[in-house]
């Protein structure tokens, strides 16, 4: 071989080194770039089948916590079949409507996901494997009562009431995650639901309710959520309502005035009520016939609102049997609940602001309430 085609030779090979060792870097770089990576965000279904009624939260994994919901467009692509009913953060309530199909979209950063949705009508159940997809509670509606042992003897206790209910999940494999009570905060504070799905009331209703209302909902290991509505009946409460009732259709005309109402309203708590120590209930007070002078003084407050009368019972231990209430444009201090046996006495004062003022400083009781415009 000549001495330039050895050279030649060389210099090739020269130049195939130092490109294989400065390309390799390069070319894992590429390997790596070729290879498929997953995706930062997906949505947790792309294919989801509901029936009518149901609800399900659909959600953008990857999505921060705390990303806020306007960087999100959540659309559907028909609303009559599938609606968006609520938006937080990543996830989106979509509830089913009607039998169809639609399509569910997010984008986000400037891309766009999608789920396919069909909805079913809700008595289509064609096999056990197509029920399964279609998950219900045992009840959408349901009425619970509450009692307590001390009025049972009194008022009965209706075998045929729920005084507590169990939910139960049906046709599905998901588990229940947990349950939950929405509705209005104070209302959702007398009921109690238990980790199986079992409610009741833990305490009553105001005396002006026939019945409140919450709402009941199961969180579903797949994301579905369904609901169901209680109404709660309190046994008391509405047989204190009877009373009342009936006090009013036996003693109250619509010619009386609104002092004769304060005093027929006193003379029948103290007539027809026993004197019981330790007995503070007022509700007690009614139900069972008895009790002491705190449950009298908020028996004659709450009998005289139903009245239409403006009256506050005097909270402090010291004012016993005291309730402030106001009829036709005066004040005054009604006082019940002396030790005995029924027929009681009992007595009227009227109070002047400075003597109203002077009582107020341990009762607290909201003087505009009392003294303000008719």
């Amino acid at each position: 071989m000549r001495k330039n085609e050895v050279l030649k030779v060389l210099w090739l090979m020269v130049v195939v080194v130092v490109a294989t060792i400065f390309a390799a870097p390069g070319m894992d770089a590429s390997a790596r770039s070729s290879r498929k990576v997953p995706a930062k965000y997906k949505l947790s279904a792309t294919k989801k089948t509901m029936r009518e009624g149901q609800t399900y939260t659909i959600s953008l994994k990857g999505v921060s916590k705390n990303a806020k919901s306007k960087k999100l467009k959540w659309t559907t692509g028909n609303k009559q079949v599938v609606s968006i009913s609520k938006k937080s953060g990543s996830k989106a309530v979509l509830r089913a409507k009607k039998a169809g199909k639609a399509t569910i979209k997010v984008t986000y950063k400037g891309k766009t996901y999608k789920c396919k949705v069909t909805v079913k009508k809700k008595k289509d159940k064609k096999d056990d494997a197509e029920n399964a997809e279609c998950p219900t509670l045992n009840a959408t509606e349901v009425e619970l009562h509450y009692t307590k042992d001390y009025a049972v003897p009194y008022i009965g206790k209706n075998p045929a009431n729920n005084y507590s209910f169990q939910f139960k999940v049906l046709g599905t494999q998901a588990t229940v995650k947990s349950w939950s009570l929405e509705g209005d905060k104070k209302v959702k504070t007398r009921y109690l639901i238990t980790d199986d799905g079992t409610i009741k009331m833990r305490f009553g209703n105001d005396i002006d309710e026939a019945y409140s209302e919450c709402t009941v909902k199961a969180h579903l290991s797949d994301g579905t959520e369904l609901t169901a509505r209680v109404k709660g009946c309190d046994d008391i409460t509405l047989y204190v309502q009877s009373v009342f009732d009936k006090f009013k259709e036996t003693y109250i005309t619509d010619n009386m005035t609104e002092y004769e109402k304060m005093d027929k309203a006193a003379w029948y708590l103290s007539a027809e009520y026993d004197y019981r120590l330790y007995q503070a209930d007022w509700c007690e007070y009614i139900v069972t016939g008895s009790g002491d002078c705190m449950a009298s003084r908020y028996a004659v407050m709450y009998l005289c609102r139903y009245l239409g009368l403006r009256a506050a019972a005097c909270p402090d231990l010291d004012s016993h049997g005291d309730t402030v209430v106001r009829a036709d444009s005066r004040v005054y201090l009604v006082t019940t609940g002396y030790q005995g046996e029924k027929p009681r006495y009992y007595q009227i004062v009227e109070m002047s602001r400075e003597l109203f003022d002077k009582r107020n400083e341990k009762n607290h009781i909201n003087p505009e309430y009392i003294w303000g415009e008719d």
